[in-house]
């Protein structure tokens, strides 16, 4: 916890501070679902401001919203936080004023898991989505797990193959269906989650072909991204795999040299600049 604290400290305090757009004040947590250990937690509930902090809840994702409010209120209870319930079920209730100024007073956010299509059909591109958009640029942090992953990136995987069926077993440019999603993450990178645990291998690398410019994360479950001021750090039990095409040539499914890191907790990769800290 001390390292990935100390590593967040450095990307805070100006590492990226040659680039002329500087980033979010907030920070990202993207878990790839299956469980979150206690140092990813306790990175959340950190950056939410600790004692005295509000986190907004929004179970949209789920098919259970009731239960994951009610998963949650205990953990923060115990912390010193206080809950904020944004229970979005239709894209009607993103505009409701008494919605945003809830999430106006939040100092972190959640999205829970389930469907991430959800997230974007009821929130994607609403009042709601600008101000969550607006606290983490001025120092919220915004967290996910599964799903609540799924939405952190500008492009986002759907869930679905090219026959709009869940399905790992196509491969190539076009295999897989994508959507806007929320886009806290920066431009170009796109993630993916229960990584290798569902060997979702075949899926970034044809959204890659599809994107060649992009940055691919596929984050294994109990393991997440901790990403703030453009650097990402894992956290948690097991790996992230990266996939940096930067220097990659294609040829419909045929590909060579495209640059493949696996990260463990502790390391970390600028987004930026596409450099990874040393093993």
């Amino acid at each position: 916890m001390k390292q990935l604290l100390f590593v967040l400290a450095l990307a805070f305090s100006g590492l990226n501070a040659g680039t002329s757009v500087p980033p979010p004040m907030g920070t990202l947590v993207i878990v790839g679902g299956g469980g979150m250990p206690q140092d990813i937690m306790d990175a959340f509930l950190q950056a939410a401001g600790g004692r005295g902090g509000m986190v907004g809840i929004i179970p949209t994702s789920t098919e259970d919203p009731e239960g994951a409010i009610k998963e949650w209120r205990q953990d923060l209870d115990k912390a010193g936080l206080t809950l904020v319930a944004i229970d979005v079920r239709t894209r009607e209730q993103s505009s409701l004023p008494e919605n945003l100024d809830k999430a106006r007073s939040c100092t972190g956010f959640w999205f829970s898991g389930g469907d991430q299509n959800r997230v974007g059909d009821k929130i994607v591109g609403t009042p709601l989505h600008r101000v969550i958009r607006e606290r983490y640029e001025a120092g919220a942090v915004i967290g996910g797990t599964s799903a609540g992953a799924a939405i952190m990136s500008k492009l986002m995987l759907t869930g679905e193959d090219r026959n709009g069926i869940e399905s790992l077993s196509e491969f190539g440019p076009g295999a897989y269906r994508t959507r806007e999603g929320m886009g806290f993450l920066p431009e170009r990178v796109v993630v993916d989650q229960h990584f290798l645990r569902r060997n979702r291998e075949n899926r970034l690398f044809s959204l890659i072909m599809d994107h060649p410019d992009y940055l691919g994360l596929g984050i294994d479950e109990a393991t997440a991204l901790v990403v703030k001021g453009g650097i990402a750090v894992v956290a948690g039990k097991r790996s992230v795999m990266v996939f940096d095409p930067s220097d990659m040539v294609a040829n419909g499914t045929s590909f060579r040299d495209l640059r493949i890191h696996v990260l463990c907790p502790g390391q970390s990769i600028d987004l930026a600049t596409r450099k990874v800290s040393k093993p």
